[in-house]
């Protein structure tokens, strides 16, 4: 009788220790796999507050005439887009990333701004050229 509650010790350990490694691999799969396959692509539905990404080519670029803000115009799908850069989210870099007709990748948050809708990009690494 001895024997069989050691085994079933055992296998209780098994099986919680199979779960915990479920677990762990589910929380890396959700932190590590979201990518901007995940990101939905921006659209004329899309509304502020949404994360977007964006496929376009660079038409036009300029800095804001107060605070060294960058605008960048993205052609996509026959559409402009407006793309937004702050300074402290690294205009100044992105700027020297760009020209006219660049392919980018953009990933950032709808936002509008005076009536229009812009993407407005968080972090340098939210443009990629292409």
């Amino acid at each position: 009788m001895h024997e069989v509650s050691t085994i079933e010790k055992e296998e209780k350990v098994m099986i919680v220790l199979l779960m915990m490694v479920l677990l762990s691999l589910s929380v890396a799969y959700l932190t590590f796999y979201h990518n901007t396959a995940q990101i939905p692509e921006y659209s004329s539905s899309s509304k502020p507050g949404d994360t977007v990404y964006l496929e376009g080519t660079v038409i036009s670029e300029h800095f804001t005439k107060t605070g060294g803000h960058l605008l960048v115009e993205v052609e996509h799908n026959s559409e402009t887009t407006k793309i937004f850069v702050s300074k402290d989210n690294g205009a100044q870099e992105i700027d020297s990333m760009l020209s006219e007709n660049t392919k980018v990748g953009v990933t950032g948050q709808v936002q509008e701004y005076q009536g229009e809708m812009e993407i407005v990009v968080q972090d340098i690494n939210d443009i990629k050229v292409l």
